[in-house]
């Protein structure tokens, strides 16, 4: 029976409500590679009955800013004469739901909130028309259109492939400036087909692909000179209706955008983690910044759980919690504890010729010296040290700095226990790296804080201060003179806090 209009059932000034929903343009432009993707899934033994082994499905996205329009074609089975109806009528969801196009308002949602104009041709496999509808937004809402009418035309049973074609691009379509991480997304996104060879995705003509970052093969921190070991962990548990499987590893190399967290998918694609907007739980990933955070990742195929409408976000957020609480008992096994290798493992840095640094050392102190001597250095810095004023102003500003975090531990010395803070400040007219100030708090106890200034001039004399790690031997440095200040004066040594004020004033001239 021929079709000659299909349903649009909605209030027709519905319609403009969907460019105002709140959406990414790579959930907007996956709607339509889901619908592909799944086409192939529902026709792959047709189509390859057809093609033979050689048949190689793809989707390819065109985007034309000059002509204002995008394209989305696929060699997928084509929307055949039951589903075409339902493919335009809103919220209609189709008879399987068990798949990538579940919801019955990807298509329609994404095409509006892309476009002014959009039109979809289709021709199914095994069948002899092909259709044409175009869906004209301020038409309809002019016209108040329940209904848009279908073109067919005669075509070959063999003939499959879905057209899409949106113009009129509206300010959500992407830029120039957003294909590459267009490209990135999607390609995070439709990993495990691109990485089987199922799909080939292009965007204008270029084959996106998926890099698998390197996983970490080392000897375990608990024994640093055995076998080294693959540090990858499958996953497979389930917890009353929901289930995880997948992997869990760690990185080879360091990082804090794209390759460190996870990725959780459902149903063959990824729902949240795609590229640089992984998913990283601070129960399993641990704290920003820490080396654990930085190196653990993974893969999880999550079932039971529902998503958002653009398929971008799991709904049951506190059931996949408690999934990552239960996932941090498995990663923690003595047998294989992959949370205590990220937390521990370092790599060794490669050694250097310790002769061939210490003359290219003494080559450049020389050199500095040569520029400026030490002994004008030393003078200059003679002249600060007692500068009333420029204690009092160090003092005020500390006073009224925000710390930006802090660490408190405690010490024994001789019959008193010492409870220091250490506090980390940024503000660059502050001369002095560190500072101490010590209370008495009465019998046997006694506070301690040092506050350490990470705008100092001396970390912006070198590159190489940049990440925490970089900073760590400094702090290391300080920590162990305030100890060391604390223990002379235990000692009997009188003024130990010259050494941290001829310091503080050396460091800024020599």
């Amino acid at each position: 029976m021929a079709i000659n209009s299909v349903s649009i059932k909605f209030k027709p000034g519905t319609y403009s409500v969907f460019r105002n929903l709140q959406n990414k343009v790579w959930y907007a432009i996956g709607e339509y590679v889901d619908n592909a993707v799944q086409s192939y899934e529902n026709n792959k033994t047709a189509l390859i009955a057809v093609h033979g082994d050689d048949y190689q499905f793809m989707v390819d996205i065109d985007i034309n800013w000059e002509q204002s329009y995008i394209r989305i074609f696929d060699n997928a089975g084509g929307i055949n004469q039951e589903n075409f109806p339902r493919a335009f009528e809103p919220a209609n969801i189709p008879l399987d739901n068990t798949g990538l196009h579940e919801f019955g308002m990807g298509m329609k949602t994404a095409s509006i909130w892309l476009s002014e104009v959009w039109t979809v041709r289709s021709a199914a496999l095994g069948e002899s028309e092909e259709r044409l509808v175009t869906f004209d937004l301020q038409q309809v809402l002019a016209d108040e259109s329940e209904v848009l009418d279908v073109i067919t035309t005669p075509k070959s049973a063999a003939d499959h492939y879905t057209e899409i074609m949106l113009r009129g691009l509206t300010a959500n379509a992407p830029s120039a400036f957003q294909m590459t991480k267009l490209k990135n997304h999607l390609a995070s996104i439709y990993r495990k087909y691109i990485r089987s060879g199922q799909l080939l995705l292009r965007i204008n003509t270029e084959a996106l692909n998926y890099k698998d970052p390197e996983i970490l093969n080392a000897p375990p921190t608990t024994d640093p000179e055995g076998r080294s070991l693959l540090w990858k962990k499958d996953i497979s548990f389930t917890m009353g209706k929901y289930s995880a499987k997948g992997f869990v590893a760690l990185l080879n190399e360091l990082s804090t955008t794209e390759h460190n967290g996870f990725s959780l998918f459902r149903r063959g694609r990824v729902i949240e983690g795609s590229h640089d907007e992984k998913y990283r739980p601070k129960v399993i990933c641990g704290q920003i910044g820490s080396p654990r955070h930085k190196r653990l990742f993974g893969e999880l195929e999550l079932e039971g759980f529902d998503v958002s409408f653009n398929k971008g976000s799991f709904q049951e957020t506190s059931e996949i919690e408690a999934l990552m609480d239960a996932l941090k008992i498995e990663l923690s096994s003595k047998s294989f504890n992959l949370l205590k290798q990220g937390d521990e493992f370092r790599k060794p840095k490669p050694k250097e010729n310790t002769e061939k640094v210490a003359k290219s050392l003494v080559t450049s102190l020389n050199q500095e010296n040569a520029e400026k001597p030490i002994e004008e250095k030393i003078v200059v810095s003679l002249q600060e040290i007692g500068n009333k004023d420029i204690d009092d102003n160090n003092t005020k500003l500390e006073l009224r700095t925000k710390v930006i975090d802090s660490l408190s531990f405690t010490i024994p010395v001789k019959d008193e226990t010492y409870h220091l803070k250490m506090e980390l400040i940024n503000e660059p007219s502050i001369s002095n790296l560190y500072s101490l100030s010590i209370e008495d708090n009465g019998t046997f106890s006694k506070s301690a804080v040092y506050r350490i200034n990470l705008s100092h001039p001396f970390f912006k004399r070198f590159e190489l201060f940049r990440t925490d790690e970089d900073y760590k031997p400094v702090i290391h440095i300080i920590k162990s003179l305030v100890i060391a200040e604390i223990y002379a004066s235990s000692q009997g040594t009188k003024g130990a806090g010259n050494v941290r004020t001829n310091f503080n004033n050396f460091l800024r001239n020599l």
